[in-house]
């Protein structure tokens, strides 16, 4: 079989014959039919991350849509030639306090979870992918969905996790703080899909949060925020109609907490702000406000498995479409030209690389 490999962070990518592997026990063997790539995936490549890789030679490659092509012993709910959507968010199986955790073909995460990347070095990006059988969703009824399409789920899962992570609840109204990024985009459209009232999208082009306040048809508001702190809360306040019952921030690299304080200060009292973004600052938290206001403040990475579940429920449902997202589809063997696409994606946008057969522009 094909596979990209990465010999070490810094070298370049190199599309290889490998042998075939046979899925152990609890794993699956799957071939991989389009995989939705990162934006950050150059700099990853490049070893320009502060990540713990997996030892190489390895293939990388997180999240994608497959179909099982042989199931180790010790699984019982999946089948050969069984739809699925790869999670590379696995955890260890094992009754402890905090169990090691990685994303497979990206990462380490927790202090002794390296022996897990050693015992699962390879990503999506090969035809045939050994995984976890706890790592896979099953995407039965959806056969009719592109692969390409149903590629976009990746882009949704880390921001379903934590709306739910944050108990949104229907006839509620969110804030959603970077909601021009590639993550915070999906966030808006999945807390319509969870039944919120309104969403506040907020960001720092108009322009940029323009589609997400078409696609809302009434139920989006933008805020363009301005950087005047109790000016850019008045006008989330504004918007949300009084206050907010939930925010949840997506910021990307962010290197000053003025958006994320005006997220927080925007919520009314018993409200609640979810954490997922990748901001370089420390956040000033207002002791006596978050008092005076029972402030939640929750920290959240990732997701749950019944997350995903139901993140494929509600696109099989009809209730979340993936017909929003700009889909950029490139062969397997074109994936430099895919990478480079990825990097300069933004919103709505998903570059995904796929089986031959796969590929269109969507």
């Amino acid at each position: 079989m094909k596979a990209w490999m990465l010999d070490e962070p810094g070298k370049p990518l190199a599309l290889r014959d490998e042998p075939v592997p046979r899925p152990r026990r609890g794993a699956v063997l799957l071939r991989m039919e389009a995989v939705p790539l990162l934006s950050y995936t150059r700099a990853y490549i490049e070893g320009k991350l502060p990540y713990g890789y997996p030892p190489g030679p390895f293939s990388p490659g997180t999240n994608g849509i497959a179909r099982i092509e042989a199931v180790g012993e010790g699984v019982f709910g999946f089948r050969e030639g069984q739809r699925v959507a790869v999670m590379p968010y696995w955890r260890a199986d094992e009754t402890v306090q905090e169990p090691e955790q990685v994303l497979i073909g990206l990462t380490a995460i927790s202090a002794g979870s390296a022996p897990m990347l050693a015992d699962f070095p390879h990503g999506t990006l090969r035809e045939l992918a050994e995984f976890p059988a706890s790592t896979i969703v099953a995407l039965d009824g959806l056969d009719e969905v592109a692969s390409t399409r149903l590629a976009a789920l990746g882009k949704f899962s880390v921001p379903f996790g934590g709306l739910r992570r944050g108990r949104l609840a229907a006839g509620e109204t969110v804030v959603v703080n970077g909601a021009s990024g590639y993550f915070g985009s999906a966030a808006v459209l999945a807390a319509l899909a969870l039944g919120a009232s309104r969403v506040v999208a907020l960001g720092r082009r108009a322009q940029a949060l323009a589609p997400l306040v078409e696609l809302g048809h009434g139920r989006v508001k933008r805020v363009v925020l301005t950087g005047d702190g109790a000016q850019d809360v008045a006008a989330i306040r504004e918007a949300a109609g009084g206050a907010a019952d939930l925010a949840f921030d997506m910021v990307g690299q962010a290197t000053d907490a003025q958006a994320t304080l005006a997220a927080l200060r925007s919520l009314r009292r018993n409200g609640r702000l979810v954490l997922m973004g990748s901001m370089q600052a420390p956040l000033p938290i207002p002791y006596g406000e978050m008092l005076l206001n029972n402030w939640e403040l929750l920290g959240n990475f990732m997701y749950s498995r019944a997350d995903f579940l139901a993140l494929v429920a509600l696109v099989a449902s009809g209730q979340l479409s993936l017909d929003a997202i700009d889909v950029s589809a490139y062969p397997f063997t074109q994936l430099e030209t895919a990478i480079d696409r990825a990097g300069s994606a933004h919103g709505l946008q998903c570059t995904v690389v796929s089986a031959e057969g796969e590929h269109a522009w969507c």
